[in-house]
């Protein structure tokens, strides 16, 4: 009997007003409840605004695309090809080439000449282009091309179809000489290339590139 009487002592004693213990463990608790609370809300709403984390940020950044800019030049035939007549309504692939080494030193242009019925049955638009002359593209290939194989044989003035795209290098730096330069372009249904800094991107891989187009890419 005398033990229960000194527990209820105890208890009274340690919760009561004068208890200075007490107040302060209890003043604690009170404090810590919504500043938990505050905390966990704040994450959870960091969650929601971002639920890829920190680290996917940037992938789920969309890419930069611009109308693709204008090519107008003599095709293998002496024919006149003209950017603007498949905007909009084809998907466009564009190839930057070496005119020096030919069209058939390109593995992307003979792939793509390879897979060209299935290119055109998906209504693709192929596109070559590169410094060589009309008669030369003719001559030095084993077999034609069946889509328009361009000549920008003035790649070095300042409005130049290479230049617009991006693929003439001025000036030169240690592992870049001045000229041309190789490179594949896409350009979707809109007329829309993606687009990086003041030119065009090329693509960074085209190992697939057939793979990719014919799949809907």
């Amino acid at each position: 009997m005398s033990n229960t009487a000194d527990k209820k002592s105890f208890y009274r004693c340690m919760f009561c007003p004068l208890n200075p213990p007490a107040i302060m463990l209890h003043s604690k608790r009170i404090m810590i409840l919504p500043l938990s609370a505050a905390v966990i809300a704040a994450l959870c709403g960091w969650r929601i605004m971002n639920p890829g984390g920190l680290s996917d940020s940037a992938a789920t950044q969309p890419e930069m695309r611009q109308p693709a800019p204008a090519i107008q030049l003599y095709d293998q035939n002496s024919t006149i090809v003209n950017l603007e007549a498949f905007l909009h309504r084809h998907r466009i692939v564009i190839v930057f080439f070496d005119g020096q080494a030919g069209p058939e030193a390109n593995e992307t242009l003979v792939t793509l000449r390879e897979f060209h019925a299935a290119l055109k049955a998906e209504s693709i638009i192929v596109l070559g282009v590169s410094t060589a002359l009309p008669q030369d593209i003719r001559n030095n290939s084993s077999q034609p091309f069946p889509f328009p194989i361009l000549s920008d044989v003035a790649a070095t003035a300042s409005e130049s179809v290479h230049r617009k795209w991006g693929c003439f290098v001025e000036p030169p730096s240690l592992d870049k000489p001045a000229g041309t330069q190789p490179g594949v372009f896409l350009i979707d249904r809109t007329g829309m290339v993606p687009w990086h800094g003041s030119h065009p991107r090329p693509e960074s891989d085209t190992s697939a590139i057939v793979a990719h187009l014919l799949g809907g890419g």
